[in-house]
């Protein structure tokens, strides 16, 4: 059964005069008889092409298009022709996304250039009316890790049935997907290693979908010593790591608004980011010397680019002298005094 219900229009007016012009303006090229194409309702064909579509997507991915369908894009176009929609439609639909970030609006984008050019392919319609509709530029992730200091002070405010999971999160570099779908059965305590095998996205559960997400990731003395004390205070028998108070696996949203920005705010820290604790991890291990690569391997990067890219200024050589070979030759050659790496 499709996700789309009933026999009559499903526009909601959420556009006011722009939702009423673009049903105005199918109707008369539907009367002059000028579509050429599927004439199936956009939202009867949405529904079956996301059917089709469950086989061969993972399902937090399928989720999240049924989650977009069913929250943006069938309200929007309701009963509209599959070949009546145009370009400008559905422009208007895009610009009409107002308050999210580039990034959800390139994400509501993406299946609905899948479902147009898989259209396309089948014959349904001439051409895809998402053909020439750029991606958002999206604002590049800013890393605003914590300080020693921050994340003792977080985590001496931080509501204490969470204390475990933000340690955790710290200590690992973990995402918030992989670390409220972690099983006990993926922490070895003797071994000393938690093994990244899946995530939670939309209240489902699935492997990672990239093949470096696959990992496993050393556990820390003061990360081993946090777990076992979880371990023990948990109930008998409970098959993942963390939990909501109520015993039930924990959302992100709520995690987020409920537990760590209170927290934050009881701290005195400034506003950040949960995806923050990954980037506190990264900066830190590499401020203090830690290889690169093994940190590439612990956040599971498939490379060492992502790592420069993203935590290059945080990276120092061992000797914490950079730039004090240069100046070692560049003093042999001048003969000018020594002087540091600051240049003081």
């Amino acid at each position: 059964m499709g996700i789309y219900q009933g026999g009559k229009s499903n526009t909601r007016d959420v556009r006011g005069g722009k939702s009423r012009r673009i049903r105005n303006s199918v109707g008369r090229r539907e009367n002059l008889g000028i579509f050429e194409g599927d004439a199936t309702p956009f939202s009867s064909y949405a529904s079956a092409w996301l059917e089709r579509k469950r086989a061969t997507l993972a399902r937090s991915t399928w989720g999240d298009y049924r989650s977009i369908w069913k929250r943006y894009v069938l309200p929007h176009f309701g009963n509209v022709p599959l070949c009546g929609v145009t370009r400008r439609d559905v422009e208007e639909f895009l610009g009409l996304l107002a308050g999210i970030s580039a990034k959800r609006k390139n994400n509501i984008l993406v299946p609905l250039k899948c479902l147009f050019n898989d259209a396309t392919r089948r014959g349904d319609i001439e051409e895809p009316p998402t053909a020439y509709i750029r991606r958002f530029r999206e604002t590049k992730p800013y890393a605003d890790p914590f300080s020693f200091s921050e994340m003792k002070r977080f985590l001496d405010h931080v509501d204490p049935h969470y204390g475990a999971y933000f340690t955790t999160a710290f200590l690992t570099g973990m995402r918030p997907n992989e670390m409220i779908a972690l099983k006990w059965a993926n922490v070895d305590f003797e071994m000393r290693c938690i093994t990244v095998r899946e995530g939670r996205v939309l209240g489902i559960e699935g492997p990672p979908k990239t093949t470096s997400s696959y990992r496993d990731i050393d556990m820390l003395d003061p990360l081993h010593e946090a777990l076992w004390k979880h371990r023990q205070e948990v109930r008998a028998g409970t098959a993942h790591v963390f939990l909501g108070k109520t015993g039930r696996p924990l959302e992100v949203n709520n995690l987020r608004n409920r537990v760590w920005y209170p927290a934050l705010a009881a701290a005195g820290l400034r506003r950040r980011t949960m995806y923050q604790t990954r980037h506190t991890f990264a900066s830190l291990m590499l401020s203090h010397g830690e290889d690169p690569l093994w940190v590439t391997r612990m956040l599971g990067h498939s490379s060492l680019d992502m790592i420069f890219k993203h935590y290059g200024k945080f990276i120092r050589n061992r000797s914490r002298k950079d730039g004090g070979r240069f100046l070692e030759g560049f003093q042999a050659a001048t003969g000018c005094p020594p002087m540091s790496a600051s240049g003081t």
